[in-house]
Parts: structure tokens; sequence; C-alpha cells
């Protein structure tokens, strides 16, 4: 019971973190699957001519992230929770033409030893989606495991980026409650 403490304090002040540049929704699900927390950042940049009455263009970017903590970390758990963001992924994304790219990151909190397979399959998952034949963006899905007592994080290399704030967390000295 106790480690379970540690991990939703952990998740709580990583939340506590994404809240001053994401728009967090704590204990949400995601099908059967419950959230510790989910984050939502957008952004949107057009540039015009002359005045704002001739746009030549508009971009909308998005990044999300499914926080969810878990006792045991398996093969069957990262794949039913890549399939649920998959899934989902249409409720989550901008549907218009300006929407240019949305990330998702599916982060897995976890004190238990996480096997070296699925460690393995973790850092080798990507997912490129394109909306509506690219016309609609693209959405790019990785998964995240995050230990918060022995510091480490597994993630795809092209996710690091996503994770490395987390990363900058661990190293600035800050213990896990």
């Amino acid at each position: 019971m106790e480690k379970n403490t540690h991990l939703s304090s952990f998740a709580n002040e990583l939340a506590n973190k994404y809240t001053m540049y994401f728009d967090v929704f704590r204990n949400e699900w995601l099908e059967d699957i419950p959230l510790s927390f989910l984050a939502q950042y957008r952004r949107r940049d057009e540039r015009y001519m002359f005045t704002k009455k001739i746009k030549i263009y508009g971009v909308e970017n998005q990044q999300i992230v499914f926080a969810t903590t878990c006792n045991e970390v398996d093969t069957d758990f990262i794949q039913q929770f890549q399939q649920r963001i998959k899934d989902n992924l249409h409720h989550y994304t901008i549907k218009h033409q300006e929407h240019m790219s949305t990330i998702v990151i599916g982060l897995i909190m976890t004190d238990e030893e996480v096997h070296s397979t699925v460690a393995k399959e973790v850092s080798r998952y990507r997912k490129l989606k394109f909306l509506k034949y690219g016309l609609h963006g693209w959405a790019e899905i990785y998964l995240a495991i995050i230990q918060p007592h022995k510091k480490k994080i597994f993630v795809h290399p092209k996710g690091k980026p996503f994770i490395s704030s987390i990363e900058k967390y661990f190293w600035e000295g800050n213990k896990v409650k």
C-alpha cells in the first residue's frame, strides 16, 4: 500500500508540473484504463499579409499525455494501452484542415521492475498516423515507462524531447516522495 501512495504522489507532482503549459484533467478514464491525469497542450500560429484580414495560413499543433500508474507492467498491458490510445485518438485530435500535428504520449509510471522485453518493446514503439491521408495533418504516438525511484525512463529515441522535462526534473535533485 505504501508503494501506491509514493507512486500516486509522484503522479500528482508530475501533473502539477504539467499545469503550467497544459490543460490537466485528473482522474480520467481511457475506456477501461484509469488515468492519473490527462494533459493537453494546443498551439495555433497564423501568418498575415499587411492586415489580419488577409490570412496566408494557420497551423495548429497539439500534444496529449495519457498518464497512468501501474503496479505490474507486462506486454499485455502495453498492448492494451497502445490499442486504447489508437482507438480513442479521434476524440482528442483537432478535426479541421489547419491541424498540422499531434504528439501523443502514453506515460506509464511504475515502481516495479520492468522486464527487458517490455522495455525493448516500449523503446521501439512509435506509431505515425496520417489523418485524412495527411490533408488534416498527422499524429505520432509514443509510449514511455517511468520508474521514479530508480530515475529510469524508457521511450523511443524520437520521443525523448517530449519526455526531457521529466528527465530534467529527475536530475535537478528532486526527491520522489
